[in-house]
C-alpha cells in the first residue's frame, strides 16, 4: 500500500500532485465538450461559446416612457353579504370554541397556582430535620 500523505488508501494513491489537478482539468473540458456537442445536436446549431456577457459596469436597463399615466379601474364594491343560517351555526361554535378554550385555561391557571403555593409552602415551612 502506497502512503499518499494523510490519507492511506490505495483509492487515492495516484491523486497526488499535479498530475490529480491536471485529470480533473481534462475530464471538465470532456464534459463541456460533450455538453457543447449534445446542445448543438439539439438545437441545430452552435452555441455561442466565444460571445463574452457585457461588464456589470455598463448597465443596459432602458424603461418604456409613458406619455400618460395609466388609469387605474376601481373594483366594483360588493354588496354585504345577506345572514345565512350556516354562517350563525358557524359563528355560535366558534363563540362556544372560544370560551371553553378560555375555560380550560383558567382552571390551567388555577391548578398551577394552587400547586406552586403548595410547594412554596412546603420549601418554607421546612424545619431542619429531614422527612422520612
Amino acid at each position: 500500500m502506497t502512503k499518499t500523505g494523510l490519507i492511506d488508501c490505495p483509492v487515492f494513491a495516484e491523486m497526488t500532485g499535479l498530475r490529480w489537478a491536471m485529470k480533473w482539468l481534462m475530464e471538465r473540458d470532456q464534459l463541456i465538450a460533450q455538453t457543447m456537442a449534445f446542445v448543438e445536436s439539439v438545437t441545430g446549431k452552435k452555441p455561442a461559446a466565444d460571445t463574452q456577457p457585457e461588464s456589470p459596469s455598463s448597465p443596459v436597463v432602458e424603461f418604456e416612457r409613458l406619455e400618460s399615466p395609466v388609469e387605474v379601474a376601481e373594483a366594483p364594491r360588493q354588496l354585504p353579504v345577506a345572514r345565512s343560517a350556516i354562517r350563525e351555526e358557524i359563528e355560535g361554535r366558534v363563540a362556544a370554541f372560544r370560551a371553553h378554550q378560555q375555560r380550560f385555561d383558567r382552571e390551567r391557571d388555577k391548578h398551577f397556582n394552587s400547586v406552586l403555593t403548595g410547594i412554596r409552602s412546603a420549601i418554607t415551612d421546612r424545619s431542619g430535620a429531614p422527612t422520612p
